[in-house]
């Protein structure tokens, strides 16, 4: 397929980055970040069963929506089959859902009014003790991707939790169904994250010290740094020009290859990043842009696993 043709994703991700509106002090860059499962990303059909659970059947369908609007490619990542259809699915995603709330009393001081004057006003207050509730929610739904020949691909079990606490003399109610609401619509995204690669772009800033260059060279850092605000290629060839001239500067290093990896150079980039991770004012920089690498050929393995 032409879409994994690598002369073809450089340019595009060159003319991304240079047709995005900028910012300053940054290069844009966009790439594909990896399923969580290599396992899961290789299957090419998956049915979703309804949970079990009194919200597992919420969870089901969110889920279901979001692999079927899971795209990397202009095509579907996966052809989503309804349960009648499990059968004839790659996998099969069966899960259950039940968020736990237990409850329990307190009691805490709180200040009331014990007299009021005849227009209302309050004159006199005291402190009493509060009959209150503590609420103790817990969503920990667990699922699981199964193949058609029963191998486990993939589980989660992710955990999310929250206390509520009110005095109802005092307090309104908390209210606990929209904070369970965003739970699930959360952990549907985590779940489409998990099976399907996912595209992303994104301002990463360039490195702007200029501890010791020259004077003529930190000026020259200087303006190449404003360049890219807009005309971001011009920033990316004074970089490389003033790291010729000043080999090993740890900004520059990591500056040329940001570049690099803008431009689709990968193999630039990752020497470059490589290069400025000695350096204690780059390296963090250069780690994450690494990582970044890493994860971006992770997905290109996963995307080939699926080619005829």
């Amino acid at each position: 397929m032409k879409w994994l043709n690598k002369s073809l994703v450089a340019a595009s991700a060159l003319a991304i980055a240079l047709a995005a509106p900028a910012q300053a002090e940054t290069l844009r860059l966009s790439g594909t970040n990896p399923a969580y499962s290599d396992e899961a990303a290789a299957q090419r059909s998956i049915a979703v069963e309804r949970f079990g659970g009194q919200d597992g059947a919420r969870l089901s369908f969110l889920i279901e929506g979001r692999l079927r609007d899971a795209y990397v490619t202009p095509e579907p990542y996966f052809t989503v089959l309804t349960p009648a259809l499990a059968g004839e699915a790659d996998a099969v995603l069966q899960g259950f859902a039940d968020p736990r709330l237990i409850e329990s009393e307190y009691a805490e001081q709180r200040q009331t009014c014990i007299a009021r004057a005849e227009n209302g006003t309050c004159i006199e207050t005291a402190m009493v003790e509060a009959h209150c509730l503590r609420v103790s929610a817990e969503f920990r739904p667990s699922m699981r991707l199964v193949a058609r020949d029963g191998r486990i691909l993939w589980t989660g079990e992710p955990t999310r939790s929250q206390d509520f606490a009110w005095c109802p003399e005092f307090d309104a109610a908390p209210a606990i169904d929209p904070v369970i609401d965003s739970w699930l619509d959360a952990t549907s995204a985590e779940v489409r994250h998990a099976l399907a690669p996912s595209n992303w772009a994104r301002n990463v800033r360039i490195m702007e010290g200029r501890s010791g260059l020259p004077r003529a060279a930190r000026s020259a850092f200087r303006d190449a740094i404003r360049l890219t605000e807009r005309d971001p290629y011009a920033a990316c060839m004074a970089f490389s020009r003033l790291l010729e001239e000043n080999p090993g500067h740890p900004s520059l290093t990591f500056n040329v290859g940001l570049c690099a990896e803008v431009e689709g150079d990968y193999e630039r980039a990752a020497a470059q990043y490589r290069a400025a991770l000695p350096h204690g004012r780059s390296d963090d920089e250069a780690r994450a842009g690494l990582f970044r690498l890493s994860q971006r050929h992770r997905a290109e393995r996963q995307l080939a696993s699926r080619l005829p």
